[in-house]
Formats: C-alpha cells, sequence, structure tokens
C-alpha cells in the first residue's frame, strides 16, 4: 500500500511518500512548477472510474540530508477481472538526489487479488544517504553514511474474515559506517549482507486502505536475521501496530484516527534496523535518524477534516519513548509530539490525498512532511 527508521522502512517510506520526513523549498518557482503539476495531473484523471495516476514533483529539504529533489511516478488501479470489493493495486516508483550527494532510486508494486484473498508487496532499490543522528540523549551528534541495494518481499493469505497471515523476506547489501565513531563494531564495516525472513499477521476492517473512515488496523511480525560468518551482527525483531478509525460527524468528513506503534529489538543490530522517530507512521516532529535505538514505543492521535472541494486539515499530538531492550525501558528517552497539516484530494476516485505536515518535538525539533496519503 501508499504507507521505525530502518533502512528498509526508510526506502520503502521514500517510495510511497510514508516512512522518511522532509521540508519543502519555499522558492516561488518551485510552488508554481507544482501548482501546475497538481493541475495537470488533475486533468488527467477526472472522470477515471478505475486508474488514477502522475508524476509528483517533490522539492526536498531536510536538516539531515539537505536540499534535493524527489520525482514520484504513483499509478493506482484495479487489477483487470477483480470483484469490484477488491482493493486497488498501486505500481510506484522513487528518484531523490540531493545536493550533498545523497541519492535513491526504486520501484515498489502492491497488487490485490480475489476480493482481497491474497496480496503481495515488494520494492527494491538502490540507497547512498548521508546524515546526521543523536546519541547519549542528544548530546552528542555523529555522521552516518549508508550504501546499497535493498528489498524486500511479503506476502499474505485469508485466513479468515479480516485476518490475514504469511512470509516476508528482506534481502539487503549493505556498506553503513559511523564516521565520527571509534567503535569498530559500527565504523567502516564495509558491504555485508543482511538476509531477514519473518512472517506478519495483519487485522484489517478499515472502510479504504487510503483514507479509512471507520475500521481498525493492526499488525504483528517478526523478523530474525541469518547471521552469517563474516558478519557480526545477529539479532532478532518484532514490530507491533494498532490504528482505528471513528467518523464523528454524520457526513463522515470528520475523522479522528489514532495510532499505537512499538518495535522491540533484541540483539546486536545494525544501524539500518533501528528504530528512530521522524516516521510519520511512528512519530513525527523528528528529523528521521538523529535519534536511533533498538526499540521505540509511540501513540498517535489526528483529527483529519475534509471539506467539500479535495481540500482538508489535519491537527495531531503524539508521545513515545526511544530505548534499547525492552529490559531497559527506564533509561528511555521521551519524545513529545504536536503538530498540523493541510491536505488536498488528488485522487478523488481512491480517496488519496496529498500532505503537508508541521510537527515538533522535543528540545525544539521541528520538521515539515510533504507526502502522499495519510500518515497512518
Amino acid at each position: 500500500m501508499l504507507s521505525c527508521f530502518n533502512l528498509k522502512h526508510l526506502t520503502a517510506y521514500l517510495i510511497t511518500l510514508l516512512s522518511f520526513s522532509y521540508q519543502l523549498c519555499h522558492s516561488q518557482d518551485t510552488t508554481s512548477v507544482f501548482k501546475k503539476t497538481l493541475h495537470s495531473i488533475d486533468s488527467l484523471v477526472t472522470g477515471s472510474l478505475n486508474s488514477e495516476g502522475g508524476i509528483i514533483p517533490a522539492p526536498v529539504f531536510n536538516p539531515a540530508l539537505g536540499t534535493g529533489i524527489a520525482v514520484l511516478p504513483v499509478y493506482v488501479y484495479q487489477l483487470k477481472g477483480v470483484a469490484p470489493e477488491t482493493n486497488p493495486s498501486t505500481s510506484q516508483g522513487i528518484l531523490y538526489l540531493n545536493f550533498t550527494g545523497s541519492y535513491l532510486a526504486g520501484l515498489k508494486q502492491t497488487l490485490y487479488f480475489n476480493r482481497n484473498k491474497y496480496w503481495l508487496d515488494a520494492y527494491a532499490g538502490y540507497v547512498s544517504m548521508n546524515y546526521n543522528h543523536y546519541v547519549q540523549n542528544g548530546n552528542i551528534k555523529e555522521s552516518i553514511w549508508f550504501k546499497g541495494f535493498v528489498s524486500n518481499v511479503s506476502f499474505a493469505f485469508k485466513i479468515k474474515d479480516h485476518w490475514f497471515l504469511g512470509p516476508m523476506f528482506t534481502n539487503n547489501y549493505i556498506f553503513e559506517k559511523l564516521t565520527d565513531r571509534t567503535d569498530k563494531t559500527f565504523n567502516d564495516i564495509g558491504y555485508n549482507w543482511f538476509h531477514t525472513p519473518g512472517v506478519k499477521l495483519t487485522h484489517d476492517s478499515r472502510d479504504n486502505i487510503f483514507y479509512p473512515e471507520t475500521g481498525w488496523f493492526s499488525s504483528l511480525s517478526y523478523e530474525t536475521l541469518i547471521h552469517l560468518d563474516e558478519t557480526e551482527f545477529n539479532f532478532d525483531k518484532f514490530i507491533f501496530g494498532l490504528s482505528n478509525y471513528s467518523s464523528i460527524h454524520s457526513t463522515k468528513d470528520v475523522v479522528l484516527a489514532s495510532r499505537i506503534f512499538t518495535q522491540l529489538g533484541f540483539g546486536d543490530l545494525p544501524l539500518h534496523e533501528m528504530a528512530s522517530p521522524g516516521s510519520t507512521q511512528i512519530l513525527r516532529g523528528y528529523i528521521t535518524g538523529n535519534y536511533l535505538n533498538s526499540s521505540i514505543f509511540s501513540l498517535q492521535t489526528e483529527l483529519r477534516w475534509m471539506f467539500p472541494n479535495r481540500w482538508g486539515f489535519v491537527g495531531f499530538v503524539g508521545y513515545g519513548w526511544l530505548f534499547d531492550e525492552p529490559r531497559q525501558f527506564n533509561s528511555s528517552i521521551s519524545l513529545p509530539s504536536i503538530g498540523a497539516g493541510v491536505r488536498y484530494r488528488i485522487f478523488p476516485v481512491f480517496k488519496i490525498n496529498l500532505g503537508l505536515d508541521a510537527a515538533f518535538g522535543r528540545d525544539g525539533s521541528a520538521n515539515v512532511y510533504f507526502k502522499l496519503t495519510e500518515s497512518f
């Protein structure tokens, strides 16, 4: 679907504009181009009943990454021959470049079959990123460098009404380096393969996968690293998410959405598997990657209000705790979050919104998020 910082979630999030946070450039020329693009896409999809799509340019400024541009082709459609109640499938791409030399290129595909009895989600890409993060409660800043190939495939099948179960498998070939640290565990470990199989249990009773107005969505996954002799990392990871959506107005134009998210990491996690606030699904108001640790627990509540002319407004609050293994929760970092944003229904047939959020966190942290679809 269009939807814990780790490198695979970073890539998926950038590909889907959900996952990676960044700020818009504010030049007059950029705004003009962006408006023209919106109008062009809108003219392409008006009257479409079975598919919607377009190419979205996204100017990017992120204090951790720098200024750049992302180009995102998106196509949403129903597979031929499926029942009308089958969820729409999506084909997406991402090309991201910035002035500091970071870049990302990738593809993501989500397919729904046979009245949602089966679905397949896969992505693959190449990433090279340089940015900063903070350790010891934000007292020390370090520079991180990632590069390499990332991929993931997951499959789920329906086991009963609203319940799905299936395997998942991640393959990453990654070089990662903390350029300011003398700890050889992370400093220039070279390229390594990370093979991470897992399994996911999902419950989905939402009335719409892109803009739910009622229902629940939850998932519980377990992943474990296949230990190889050439790498010293070895870990297990549990991820749980629970979201609820309730209409609080008779016309369903006002929705209250809430989400709980937690990642519990055990063992020695590489940097790209660690959790971090900043991703919209976890906690907004932070630069993704500035705070990293093995585990996180967060809560968010958001009020969504859509107007008849495609525009909307959101306001949200949240709180989280970042820590190492669960037994060390007492030494966690507290992470408050508050913010607001606007929405434009760019693809009305499937209720897909283009969003711009401003959020604020602890110690003056702030970030702006430009994204396709809702935060959760």
